[in-house]
Parts: C-alpha cells; sequence; structure tokens
C-alpha cells in the first residue's frame, strides 16, 4: 500500500469526545458474509472507501458499563518489515453478582470475541451527525485470526461503603492494520430494515431478541 493523500483537520476534529458509547461482543464462529466499501465510494457521508458495510453477525449481545469507563487502545509496532498492532478493549461492570460473574464466566471461556464500539464522537454534521463506529477482533489481513481474548478481570467490593465495587474488564487481541470503520445503522426494530436509497450500503445492528440489552442482536448488509 502506498500513500494516496493527505490528512486536514477540520475544526470539528479539535472538538472531539472521548470514550466509548456502546458496546457489543460476538464470540466468532457466529460471523457470516464480510464486505468492504470500495475505494473512494463510502456511504454516508464518508466517502473514505475500506470500510465494512457487511459483517453479518448472529448472537452480539450488549455490555452496559459505568459511564466514563470504557475505550480501546490500538498500539502499533513494526519490526522486520511487518507492522503489529495490540488492540485492547476495556470497560467497567458496577456491582458484584451472580448475574455479573455468570456473564464474566462465559467471556473467560470463549472461544475469540469480536466487538462493536460507537464513540461519543461524531462526523459534525449540523443536520443529522452521525457516531463513529469500528470492529475490534477483525481485520483485512488476519480476518478471524485478529480475535480479541479475555485478558483480565479486576473485580473487588472494596473496603469502605463509598468504595468501588465491581468488575475492571479487559479483552485483548493482535491486528494486523489499525481497526476499521463500520457504516452501522443501529435499528430498534426485530428484523433486518427493507433496502432502501437512503440505507444503502449500511450494515444494520438490529435487536433481533427482545427490547433489552440482554437479548439477542443481529447484523446484516442493507443494499439498495
Amino acid at each position: 500500500m502506498a500513500l494516496t493523500q493527505g490528512h486536514c483537520i477540520a475544526c470539528c476534529d479539535r472538538n472531539r469526545r472521548g470514550g466509548l458509547k456502546r458496546i457489543w461482543l460476538m464470540e466468532q464462529g457466529n460471523l457470516g458474509d464480510v464486505a468492504y466499501a470500495a475505494a473512494g465510494a463510502g456511504p454516508g457521508n464518508d466517502a473514505h472507501g475500506g470500510e465494512f458495510i457487511q459483517f453479518a453477525g448472529t448472537a452480539w449481545y450488549e455490555f452496559e458499563f459505568d459511564r466514563g469507563t470504557a475505550g480501546f487502545t490500538a498500539n502499533a509496532t513494526r519490526e522486520n518489515g511487518s507492522t503489529l498492532v495490540n488492540v485492547e478493549l476495556e470497560f467497567y461492570i458496577p456491582k458484584i453478582t451472580e448475574e455479573i460473574n455468570a456473564r464474566l464466566r462465559e467471556l473467560t471461556e470463549s472461544c475469540g470475541v469480536m466487538a462493536i464500539v460507537e464513540t461519543y464522537a461524531d462526523d459534525c454534521d449540523s443536520v443529522a451527525p452521525e457516531t463513529y463506529f469500528f470492529i475490534l477482533g477483525y481485520d483485512k489481513v488476519f480476518e478471524k485470526k485478529a480475535y480479541l481474548e479475555f485478558s483480565s478481570g479486576e473485580q473487588t467490593t472494596g473496603v469502605g461503603l463509598q468504595d468501588a465495587n465491581g468488575t475492571a474488564v479487559k479483552l485483548a487481541g493482535v491486528h494486523a492494520e489499525y481497526p476499521r470503520e463500520a457504516m452501522i445503522i443501529v435499528d430498534s426494530g426485530q428484523s433486518l430494515p427493507s433496502s432502501s436509497a437512503s440505507l444503502n450500503d449500511y450494515l444494520s445492528l438490529y435487536h433481533a431478541g427482545g427490547t433489552d440489552c440482554t437479548g439477542v442482536w443481529h447484523t446484516g448488509y442493507v443494499g439498495p
């Protein structure tokens, strides 16, 4: 790959927000077809290309967390002509209960995890601003072998009445490239939306099983 253009920093890029808004996790065995936007033809207001426009998944689960505790890092190193990107996703689940620990036991025994993360930063569109979504645990080089694994879960009740009570969870994996954006529309419906010009080349994340965060979500391509 060669350099194809420079990069401009707009005013809205300086007025950015940090942190993650929502997180969905899925084991890699539930992944279906994957496709990318053509170069220079990204959907919506992003015409860069290379974004995920199809990432078919049948069993995504949302993991809620304490405000201001979730984020991901992607730190690249280069050696002997190859670049590796160490990716870590972290979030904090408040309170210790059997329900929470049951989910944590599932995470520790999972066979490779992929994540959809929504950031608080948006594209600064004055009419209909869109937040950015990224896929962690899959890339164009390693594909499914870029999966995340449970890295650590620091759980504590604290010792004082006002001490923290909960678990800091960290998932980690290795990519061969920086995470790619996914062109996603979150849909509260329970089926894949019908194709339309406004949804062309978007990835729909829809709530296929129930209406609360414990139910299963699906992802599917919305074509023309």
